[in-house]
C-alpha cells in the first residue's frame, strides 16, 4: 500500500489553491539577458520544473527599478513595461505545464553590487554591509516612497504578464530586510525605531501592490526569521513584524541570514545541517494564520516530516529541484529511490554565481540546457563497452542505456563507485552517498550488463568488438617525492579502516580530499593536523563551501599548518619546514598522504586506438570533481 504523503495534500493560498505542498524556491539562474529579460534556456529551465509537479514556481529575484535595485551583475529584471512581453512567455510556460507562476520582486539595497548598477547603493541608514563594504546612501522619505511605487509597478507588470502572484523579497539583507531589521535600520523618523515604524516600508509596499493588482492576486513575503548577527532581527521580532502586516499577504516564506553569514543559513553547503531553519518556520506558524513556507536544504523526507510535525504548511525546494526537476512527481508516484539527490556541493549552482555565468548542476548537466540535453531513443543502437565503474562510467552507462544502446560496463575492483566509495564515508557526505546508491540503483534497473573484478584489456575489447569504447578508468592517489612516503597511508585506507579512531593523525595536503579526510577522522575522535604547503586550504572550493568547512574543521579542533612543506615522513610523525625555511617536527601515530589524484592516463593510452570510436572521460583524463565526471558523461552520451 502506497504511503500517504502530507506533501501531496492541496492547500489554499489567498484566493488560489496549491495542488500540493511543494514549491520551487527562488534562485538566480543567470540565464537572462544582460538587461534582465528572459531567454529561451531560462524559459525551458522553469518549464521543466513546472512539468515536474511543483504546485508553484517562484521565479528568481527580479529588480524593480533601473536605478540602484539590481543586486548582482546577472539579476533578472522587471523594471520596465518593455519586459512584460518576455516575462509573459515565462509565466505561460510555467502555467501550461501545471504550476502556478509567482515572481519574486527585489531591491538589492546596501548589498547591491557596484558592477550591477554603477551607482551608490542605498539603505534606510548609512551602515555598510560587512561583505560588500559599500557605504550606502541614506534614503530620503521621498526616495523611499518612489521605491515603494516601483515595487507596485513591478507587481502590476507581473500581473499583466500573466503571473499568478509576486513574492516580495524581505530576506537576506536586501533593502526590504534592512528596513525590518534593527541591525541595519537606525532611522529616527516614521520609517525607523519601533517595530511598527520599521514595518512601514513593507506595509506600504504591500498596500500599493494590492491597489495595483487587487485581492485575487497572490502576494507573498519572504523574510529572514533570524539574521544571526549581533543586534539583528530575531525570530520573536520577526513574528511580531509579520503579525503587523499579515492581513495584506497570502503567505510568509521563512528563510534566514544575510550576506554576512550566507554559507551558514542562506545557501548551506554539505557541511551544514539540513533543515536547521525549520525551528524558525515552526515558531512563525504558531504566530500567524496564513500559510508558512519552510526552506533550507530540504529533501522530500525532511519536508514531509516538517509538514506532519506542524513546522510548516508548504516546503520550498531549491537545489533539490535543480538536481531533479521531477522530484514532486516522483514523490507522487512513490519512486523516492529514483530521485536524483542534490549533494549540496554547490558546484555549478553557486560556484558559477561568482563568475556571473549561467547556472549549472554537478549531478544534472541538463540544468540550463533542457532543450539540447533531452534523452531520446536512438534510431541507431550501438554496442558500447565502458571501462570503469566510477561516477563517469556509471552515468554514461545509465544515459546510453536509456537512449537504447547495448551497454556493457567492466569494473576492475569488486565495487562500483570509484573514489566515491571512500569519499562518502563522512556523515556530511550522506547525500553524496545517496547519489552513489542512486547511480547503482539506476544501473541495476537498466539493461546495462555489469562485470566486477574484471579489468578491460586489449584482448577483451577485441573479443567484445564494441562499436564504441568509453574509457573511464579513473585515478589513483599520488605518491609524492617525500622521503619515507612508504610509511604513510592514502585516504581510502584511512577512511575505510576503523582503527584510526582515537589516534594522532597528520594529513599531508589541505585540498578538498585532505581537508574532508581530516574532518571525517576528527569527528570520529582522532586528533588531526593538516599540513599544507600553500597559503590556504581547499582553494578549489567555492567561497561558501570553503568558509563552511573551515568553520567545521575549527569546531573539530583540527590544527592547520599552511605554508608548510613536508620534507620527510618518520615512523612517529613528519619533518616539515615553514615558509621561511625553519624546520619543525610534528608527532603522529598515522600519516595520511592526501596530495592529490593522478589520472590513470597510461592505462587509458594502452586501450586507445583499438576501437576507432573511443572516448576518454572522467578522472583518467584529468583528476577533478563529480561535476566534471557527470558533465563529460552527458556530453559523451549525447554525441554517441
Amino acid at each position: 500500500m502506497r504511503k500517504h504523503w502530507a506533501l501531496l495534500e492541496p492547500i489554499s493560498v489567498g484566493k488560489r489553491v496549491f495542488k500540493n505542498r511543494m514549491v520551487m524556491a527562488p534562485m538566480e539562474t543567470r540565464m537572462n539577458t544582460p538587461y534582465g529579460d528572459v531567454t529561451q534556456p531560462m524559459i525551458d529551465y522553469y518549464a521543466e520544473r513546472a512539468k515536474g509537479g511543483a504546485a508553484a514556481i517562484i521565479i528568481e529575484n527580479s529588480y524593480i527599478d533601473n536605478d540602484a535595485s539590481r543586486s548582482s551583475l546577472s539579476s533578472s529584471g522587471f523594471y520596465s513595461d518593455h519586459l512584460i512581453s518576455g516575462k509573459s512567455l515565462l509565466a505561460e510556460s510555467i502555467k501550461e505545464n501545471g504550476a502556478l507562476a509567482i515572481i519574486q520582486l527585489s531591491h538589492g539595497g546596501r548589498q547591491a553590487g557596484e558592477a550591477a548598477t554603477g551607482k551608490q547603493c542605498v539603505a534606510p541608514s548609512p551602515i555598510p554591509c560587512k561583505v560588500t563594504q559599500r557605504l550606502p546612501k541614506e534614503l530620503s522619505i521621498r526616495e523611499i516612497q518612489t521605491i515603494e511605487d516601483a515595487f507596485a509597478d513591478a507587481a502590476r507588470r507581473a500581473q499583466m504578464a500573466g503571473f499568478d502572484g509576486v513574492e516580495l523579497h524581505g530576506a537576506h539583507g536586501y533593502l526590504m530586510a534592512t528596513f525590518i531589521s534593527p541591525y541595519s535600520n537606525k532611522r529616527t523618523d516614521e520609517y525607523g525605531g519601533s517595530a511598527e515604524n520599521r514595518a512601514r516600508f513593507t506595509a506600504n509596499v504591500i498596500k500599493k501592490v494590492r491597489e495595483k493588482t487587487g485581492q485575487d492576486f497572490i502576494v507573498g513575503l519572504r523574510i529572514s526569521g533570524e539574521e544571526f548577527v549581533p543586534g539583528g532581527l530575531n525570530i520573536k521580532q520577526a513574528c511580531e513584524f509579520v503579525m503587523i502586516i499579515e492581513d495584506g499577504i497570502d503567505y510568509i516564506h521563512v528563510s534566514a541570514g544575510n550576506y554576512e553569514n550566507s554559507p551558514e543559513y542562506m545557501i548551506m553547503p554539505m557541511y551544514e545541517e539540513a533543515g536547521k531553519l525549520l525551528s524558525l518556520s515552526e515558531a512563525m506558524k504558531k504566530c500567524v494564520s496564513i500559510p508558512v513556507i519552510a526552506v533550507g536544504a530540504l529533501d522530500a523526507e525532511l519536508a514531509e516530516q516538517a509538514i506532519k510535525k506542524g513546522q510548516a504548511d508548504i516546503a520550498a525546494f531549491g537545489r533539490a529541484l535543480i538536481a531533479d526537476p521531477m522530484l514532486p512527481n516522483k514523490v507522487s508516484s512513490g519512486k523516492l529511490k529514483d530521485i536524483r539527490p542534490c549533494c549540496r556541493g554547490n558546484e555549478g549552482c553557486i560556484s558559477r554565481f561568482f563568475l556571473a555565468v549561467p547556472m549549472r548542476c554537478e549531478v544534472n548537466p541538463a540544468c540550463g540546457r533542457e532543450r539540447d540535453y533531452r534523452i531520446v531513443k536512438t534510431t541507431e543502437p550501438k554496442r558500447i563497452l565502458i571501462a570503469g565503474g566510477g561516477p563517469a562510467g556509471l552515468e554514461t552507462a545509465r544515459l546510453a542505456s536509456l537512449m537504447g544502446h547495448d551497454v556493457t560496463l567492466y569494473e576492475k575492483t569488486d565495487k562500483l563507485g570509484g573514489h566515491l566509495v571512500e569519499g562518502t564515508v563522512s556523515n556530511f557526505k550522506n547525500k553524496t552517498a545517496t547519489l552513489l546508491e542512486w547511480l547503482k540503483t539506476q544501473i541495476k534497473n537498466s539493461n546495462v550488463k555489469v562485470y566486477l573484478n574484471t579489468a578491460v584489456t586489449a584482448e577483451l575489447i577485441k573479443k567484445e568488438q564494441p562499436d564504441v569504447l568509453i574509457l573511464a578508468v579513473g585515478s589513483t592517489y599520488q605518491e609524492p617525492p617525500i622521503l619515507g612516503y612508504e610509511k604513510a597511508i592514502f585516504p581510502d585506507n584511512a577512511l575505510l579502516s576503523p582503527q584510526n579512531k582515537d589516534k594522532t593523525i597528520i594529513v599531508i595536503g589541505g585540498g578538498l580530499i585532505g581537508s574532508e579526510t581530516a574532518l571525517t577522522l576528527a569527528e570520529t575522535g582522532a586528533r588531526v593536523t593538516i599540513v599544507e604547503m600553500l597559503g590556504d586550504i581547499v582553494p578549489e572550493h567555492e567561497p561558501f563551501s570553503q568558509d563552511s568547512i573551515k568553520r567545521r574543521l575549527a569546531k573539530a579542533n583540527v590544527q592547520i599548518f599552511t605554508g608548510h612543506t613536508v620534507k620527510e615522513i618518520l615512523d612517529d610523525g613528519v619533518v616539515c619546514t615553514d615558509s621561511e625555511g625553519r624546520q619543525k617536527q610534528l608527532a603522529a601515530q598515522t600519516v595520511i598522504l592526501a596530495t592529490g589524484l593522478k589520472p590513470n592516463t597510461e592505462e587509458a593510452e594502452k586501450l586507445k586506438g583499438i576501437v576507432p570510436d573511443t572516448y576518454v572521460i572522467g578522472d583518467c583524463k584529468t583528476a577533478r570533481k563529480i561535476y566534471n565526471s557527470f558533465h563529460e558523461a552527458w556530453h559523451t552520451a549525447m554525441n554517441l
